[in-house]
């Protein structure tokens, strides 16, 4: 694929999401607020949230939902963990309680599920790490109802209509899991990330995971069966921590690379040549 920059000097970028005129909005944590850019990638809007940013979904009736950290990663200053909504220009708290709010996506149920890191974790000490958790957040009353509970430094996370999709950072595996009650009983393994560390992701139209593995500095493009179809190398220390889909029909992926402050435009479908010794992922592990 081509590898475009759209824009520059954000600060540590994270969230990209496609908006309805198919502009895209990405957060910077370092920054403390949200950003909207244009399809040529000027800055449109700028929106004060403070603390960490962390993860944007848009929701049904356009506002904005952020996942606020607190800012335990990447910030310059503190605020109350939780979500937060940007609606016509403002920004107010809809839930909080939680911990570290990472990611954020809307499920088939109409909540809007977040996972939560919690804390810092030592990646070589991961078993003194607090367990991650997943929250359902009605985004009508502001309830949140744990789901699930666990997994160390739950992540990034997807929908496909049928199964909710988890990346689990130290540990490198991205967990399909059933949308039941209790959904964590229904954990199937997808992979497990052997070279980098596995950040946030995005489905594209024929269901393949595109996985932002964060420290491998690419993006890993996983297909059934948990197989490895294609990778994508990005520059040096670019740091890729979150990707969206772009515009139906355009065969374009939006990059947020917090390594280099900056938004990147991945365009075309052909599979990029995987110039490596191992595969960086083992199915279903």
């Amino acid at each position: 694929m081509d590898v475009t920059l759209l824009a520059d000097g954000l600060g540590f970028t994270e969230g990209p999401i496609l908006l309805p005129d198919n502009r895209i909005a990405v957060v910077s944590m370092s920054r403390g607020s949200v950003l909207v850019l244009d399809r040529d990638g000027t800055v449109a809007v700028e929106y004060q949230v403070g603390g960490g940013p962390n993860g944007l979904a848009l929701g049904p009736d356009g506002a904005l939902y952020v996942a606020q950290n607190g800012g335990i990663w990447a910030a310059r200053a503190s605020a109350e963990p939780g979500i937060q909504v940007i609606r016509n220009g403002e920004v107010s708290y809809l839930a909080a309680g939680m911990d570290a709010p990472n990611d954020l996506a809307f499920g088939p149920d109409g909540r809007l599920w977040v996972t939560d890191s919690r804390e810092e974790v030592d990646f070589a000490h991961p078993e003194s790490a607090l367990p991650g958790r997943v929250w359902a957040v009605d985004v009508d009353s502001g309830v949140a109802e744990l789901m699930l509970e666990g997994p160390v430094f739950v992540n990034g996370i997807a929908f496909d209509g049928v199964r909710l999709f988890l990346t689990e950072t130290v540990s490198g595996r991205v967990t399909a899991y059933d949308l039941t009650p209790e959904p964590r009983a229904t954990a199937a393994p997808v992979c497990t990330i052997v070279d980098g560390h596995p950040d946030g992701l995005a489905i594209d139209d024929t269901g393949r995971l595109w996985v932002a593995t964060t420290s491998g500095d690419r993006i890993d493009v996983i297909g059934s069966g948990g197989v490895l179809e294609e990778t994508h190398l990005l520059d040096t220390g670019s740091m890729p921590t979150n990707i969206c889909c772009g515009p139906a029909g355009s065969g374009e992926f939006y990059v947020t690379a917090a390594g280099a402050g900056s938004v990147l435009r991945l365009t075309g479908k052909a599979p990029a040549p995987i110039p490596r010794r191992t595969p960086p992922c083992s199915p279903g592990v």
